[in-house]
């Protein structure tokens, strides 16, 4: 019977709003009702057998001598059964200011202490409509009062208001969502027992009469949620103008540090984008006054990126820089972008130093509702796309040039080979004809036989020599050499083939040597005679001279021919070369000659040029040393002695 007793009044007393805490007397926890547990965090199994001074701050748990049960039940009498308020301690630390009742009984014999709190501050609901209507001030002021609360729930954001202790007095729903807690929690928290120093400081601040705002990130103590916050602290004043407490209005950041943050990441990726880009970008406002360059487009304009910001172009660059402002100065006229302006170059700019192509973009730079804010730049230099665009077109251009050669040279070839080979054909057939009739031969025609096939083995010689030239592997064998008697012997050996024209050879006053190949430097003479022979009118004078000058020896040959265009005179000892004047048709050969010619001379330490005006003849010239000079042996290379 008494345990069922005992479970009735254990029911009784959970089922009861205010908390409810029994004690014996060694003020050790003996009961708890459930809305003690709820106010205070705290299991009934946690608290039964502890001391009942727990619950409360340790500055309350001693007064004028005597425990804070015993201090409250010696002043019952005085309070005539009024509540004290205290503070009463959660489990996470957090005080709350309560409503505390203090009594005694005696059950068996035995003594109880009996507690029962009341939070303050509670919000009680209340219907839409009163019950009664109560008219004049007193309806008019509770409607404000309604509206004023209506006003303050409805906000959508956290407002609390906390008295001078300081303890929350009140708050909305909003505030509780955004701590994530419940309003029961937090009516009655002592703000100063949160251990966050910044808020602590700002509700110091507003007590003393001085707004401040706070941000961080709130931690709750009931749940641990973490909430980002920024919170705008007030004084809150009495009719006299005294500070009576203080008002906190709360905004939940979160979603605004999440716009920051992604703000952030994106500004980061854009000015890592924009500061590491390979084209120059700039910004310029109204004015044309720069805001912002990256490092691409100060080195472009030759100065540093820090000295750009509040100038203009011609301020910056002078006279280049006013011609430079033209595009950004038409998109600010226009309002319409300026793309691909090439052909933009310092040479254009009038500015000194290498030619340098740029490519720029010009374009309006607009805020949502469309005004102009500035122009942004991109400028991208395009020196070396321009150089190697060229590059390509000139490569193009000889590419077709050697097509050409090649194609010119092998319709000269297939000419020149079937010249000898045809008379040389009918040379042999007539020898064949006469000797089947058993006629005596005409050494005549046995002559022009080998003359055709002498002609014909030159021109392969030519070719195999160029070949050889071409890699690399044409003999020379190098021995002291009368280079005088040499051209003699040569300008003896064209008697044949000079025609109408006529040898005029000045001898030098003294022997001349060089060492060098003999069979190569006959074929260098005879090359130049041959062209000069070739080249000039029946009837011709051809002047040679060979002299002697510090050591070097000095062939000249001239001829009253067509003469070389000027132009081409460079090219005049390039391989299949042949100068537009010189038509096929007109004048034989493959255009390997002097091309053979610079080579060997080259390779004798020497050199060989033209001096000629075109219709009034030429002059080439030969310049070897001497024997006597000392100079480096020549490369050798030894292959078989009939390869020439």
């Amino acid at each position: 019977m008494a345990g069922g007793a005992a479970r009735e009044l254990e029911a009784i007393l959970d089922a009861a709003v205010d908390p409810f805490i029994a004690c014996g007397p060694d003020e050790r926890i003996l009961h708890i009702n459930a809305a003690t547990e709820r106010l205070l965090g705290w299991d009934r199994e946690q608290l039964v057998g502890r001391p009942v001074t727990d619950l409360f701050p340790p500055r309350l748990h001693r007064f004028h001598g005597l425990s804070l049960p015993r201090y409250l039940l010696s002043r019952r009498k005085a309070l005539g059964g009024r509540p004290t308020r205290v503070f009463a301690r959660r489990r996470d630390g957090v005080e709350l200011q309560v409503e505390v009742t203090v009594g005694t009984a005696d059950l068996d014999g035995h003594e109880r202490i009996v507690f029962t709190l009341r939070r303050l501050h509670e919000v009680i609901d209340s219907l839409e409509e009163p019950v009664e209507h109560i008219s004049g001030a007193a309806s008019h002021q509770e409607t404000v009062d309604r509206l004023y609360r209506l006003l303050v729930e409805n906000a959508p954001l956290g407002i609390f208001h906390f008295d001078r202790n300081p303890v929350v007095t009140a708050c909305n729903e909003r505030f509780a969502a955004i701590i994530g807690t419940s309003k029961r929690n937090l009516v009655g928290l002592h703000l100063l027992t949160l251990r966050d120093e910044p808020v602590m400081a700002c509700v110091r601040e507003s007590l003393a009469g001085r707004p401040c705002d706070y941000e961080g990130d709130y931690r709750s103590l009931t749940s641990g949620k973490v909430t980002p916050v920024r919170v705008r602290f007030a004084p809150c004043y009495a009719e006299d103008g005294t500070v009576e407490g203080g008002v906190g209005i709360v905004e939940d950041i979160t979603e605004r540090r999440r716009v920051e943050a992604e703000r952030e990441e994106n500004l980061a990726q854009l000015d890592l984008l924009f500061r590491g880009a390979p084209v120059g970008i700039g910004f310029l406002d109204t004015n044309l006054r720069y805001v912002r360059v990256n490092e691409t487009l100060a080195r472009l304009n030759g100065l540093p990126a820090q000295s750009h910001p509040g100038h203009t172009l011609p301020e910056l660059l002078g006279e280049p820089g006013a011609i430079a402002e033209q595009g950004p100065r038409h998109v600010l006229r226009t309002g319409e972008p300026l793309v691909d302006q090439e052909s933009i170059s310092d040479e254009d700019l009038g500015a000194p130093g290498p030619r340098r192509c740029f490519r720029g973009n010009f374009y309006p730079v607009r805020t949502p509702d469309g005004r102009v804010l500035g122009v942004g730049v991109l400028i991208e230099d395009i020196t070396e796309r321009r150089r190697a665009e060229e590059e390509r077109a000139h490569l193009y251009r000889e590419a077709q040039e050697a097509v050409r050669v090649r194609d010119d040279f092998l319709s000269i070839a297939s000419h020149e080979l079937k010249t000898p080979l045809t008379p040389l054909s009918l040379r042999l057939a007539t020898l064949e004809r006469r000797l089947e009739r058993g006629e005596n031969l005409d050494p005549g025609v046995l002559r022009h036989a080998r003359h055709q096939l002498t002609r014909l083995t030159g021109l392969i010689n030519d070719l195999l020599d160029a070949s050889r030239i071409e890699a690399g592997r044409l003999a020379l064998h190098p021995e002291s050499t009368r280079f005088d008697l040499l051209v003699e012997h040569t300008l003896a050996g064209m008697e044949g083939q000079k025609g109408n024209h006529t040898f005029d050879f000045e001898h030098p006053r003294e022997p001349i040597s060089v060492h060098g190949d003999t069979f190569r430097l006959e074929q260098v003479v005879s090359n130049l005679l041959e062209n000069a022979l070739k080249y000039s009118p029946d009837g011709g004078t051809i002047r040679v001279r060979l002299s002697l000058s510090d050591d070097v020896a000095v062939l000249s040959v001239t001829d009253p021919g067509i003469g070389i265009p000027e132009d081409q005179q460079q090219q005049l000892f390039d391989r299949y070369f042949r100068a537009r004047n010189a038509s096929t048709r007109s004048y034989g050969g493959l255009g390997l000659g002097l091309y053979i010619s610079r080579d060997i001379v080259e390779r004798h330490g020497g050199r060989i040029w033209v001096e000629s005006v075109a219709g009034q003849g030429s002059t080439f010239y030969v310049a070897l040393p001497t024997l006597a000079s000392a100079r480096p042996a020549l490369p050798q290379v030894w292959p078989d002695r009939h390869l020439h």
